[in-house]
C-alpha cells in the first residue's frame, strides 16, 4: 500500500512540476549569410525585422493582368540582377538601385550593425561601404535569388517574395521610377 502511494506522490508531483514548465521562445536574430567557401553558395536571405503593419482600408488592388505583367516584369528584372550579382559587378548593381537604398545601406550605424554581426559569428569583416556591403553581403545572399510572389503595396511600390525554408520572406522592395522598377527600401505609411 505504501509502494502504490509514494508511486503516486511521484507521478502527481512529476504532472505538476511538468505542467508548471513553460517554453520561452526568444527572438530570432536577423538572418546573415555565412561566407561560403564553395564555389555556389546557395541563396541565404537578409531579412529585415519588419515592425508590424497596420492594415489600412484603403489599399491598392491591381487587376489581375497588371499582376501577372508586373510579376513577369519583376522575374526578369531580378534574373538580370542575379547575373549582375553573381559577375561581382558593383557598378551596374548601382544602376538597380534607388537612391534610398543607396542611403539606407551606406549609413555607418547600418555597416557598423553588419560588422558587428559578423564578429558575433567569429568572422573578421569589416563592412565600411556600399561595395562591402555588396561583395560580403549581397553577392553571398542574392546570386541565386528567386521570386515566388509580388505584393503590391500601392501602385510604385511592391515587395518580391522568396520561399526559404518553407516560408514566405522579403526578397526586395521594389519602387517603380521613371516606368523602371528599381530595388528600394520599404516605403514609410
Amino acid at each position: 500500500m505504501k509502494v502504490k502511494l509514494i508511486t503516486l506522490i511521484i507521478v502527481l508531483s512529476a504532472i505538476f512540476f511538468l505542467s508548471m514548465c513553460t517554453t520561452v521562445e526568444s527572438e530570432p536574430e536577423p538572418v546573415l549569410p555565412e561566407p561560403v567557401l564553395e564555389p555556389e553558395p546557395e541563396p541565404v536571405i537578409i531579412e529585415e525585422k519588419e515592425p508590424e503593419v497596420e492594415v489600412l482600408e484603403e489599399t491598392f488592388v491591381p487587376s489581375e493582368e497588371l499582376y501577372t505583367e508586373t510579376f513577369e516584369d519583376i522575374k526578369s528584372i531580378i534574373s538580370n540582377l542575379n547575373s549582375v550579382i553573381s559577375a561581382k559587378d558593383y557598378d551596374t548593381w548601382l544602376d538597380y538601385l534607388t537612391e534610398d537604398y543607396i542611403d539606407y545601406y551606406s549609413a555607418p550605424e547600418r555597416l557598423q550593425q553588419y560588422t558587428d554581426l559578423y564578429k558575433q559569428r567569429g568572422y573578421n569583416y569589416r563592412i565600411d561601404s556600399l561595395k562591402d556591403y555588396f561583395l560580403y553581403l549581397v553577392v553571398i545572399s542574392r546570386a541565386n535569388a528567386v521570386v515566388d510572389e509580388i505584393v503590391f503595396l500601392d501602385k510604385t511600390h511592391i515587395k518580391a517574395l522568396t520561399e526559404l525554408k518553407g516560408k514566405l520572406s522579403v526578397l526586395y522592395y521594389l519602387e517603380k521610377m521613371e516606368n523602371s522598377w528599381k530595388i528600394g527600401v520599404k516605403p514609410e505609411n
